[in-house]
């Protein structure tokens, strides 16, 4: 086991953050329990709890993590996009899919974890996503008020298409992806 003073407050909170992060990617978010986490560190589960209040204020880090790399990816979509409004905003929609299906486990802790562990770095980065999905549609709507309001709509379609499709019922009655489907969406949705 490493000793307290092998790494400073903020270190260890990047540690845990990394190997939580790690074995909820590898194992899903039941395998998050402190102790996996602390083993993984190289620490006690004390130790863990030195750190953060409870492990739904560890899975809050993860999360931040998460959507920050997120909010990164989008920031990259756009800066390489010469495209209008709505096919930019498609991509975005495309890459919340890839998001879910190459980190399906990850994304689940997304919406696993109680809003009650929110701190500000977590409104930050969950704001690090939205406002630039916003900024995206914005040209699209008569006001920014509309613009918050359709990009909540987007997401929450977009999210049930993901829980769909994760649980295997988005094809019961005949096959369609989700790509196929966010885009029929979009363009019955941002018609005006």
């Amino acid at each position: 086991m490493a000793r307290r003073k092998d790494h400073t407050r903020e270190e260890l909170i990047k540690l845990a953050v990394d190997c939580g992060l790690k074995i909820v990617a590898a194992q899903g978010i039941q395998a998050l329990t402190a102790r996996k986490v602390a083993e993984k560190m190289g620490y006690t589960p004390g130790t863990l709890y030195n750190l953060f209040e409870n492990i739904d204020a560890l899975a809050a880090a993860i999360n931040c993590v998460t959507l920050k790399n997120f909010a990164e990816k989008i920031a990259d979509i756009r800066a390489r996009s010469t495209t209008a409004p709505k096919k930019l905003l498609e991509r975005i929609c495309y890459a919340y899919i890839q998001l879910q299906q190459d980190s399906p486990n990850l994304w689940t802790l997304l919406f696993a974890t109680p809003l009650s562990n929110k701190s500000d770095s977590y409104t930050q980065a969950t704001h690090s996503v939205f406002d630039q999905v916003v900024d995206t549609i914005s040209p699209l709507c008569p006001s920014r008020k509309t613009a918050r309001r359709d990009a909540k709509i987007i997401w929450a379609t977009l999210h049930g298409i993901c829980l769909l499709e994760q649980s295997r019922k988005l094809n019961v009655t005949e096959p369609d992806s989700p790509e196929t489907l966010i885009k029929r969406f979009l363009n019955q949705f941002l018609t005006r």
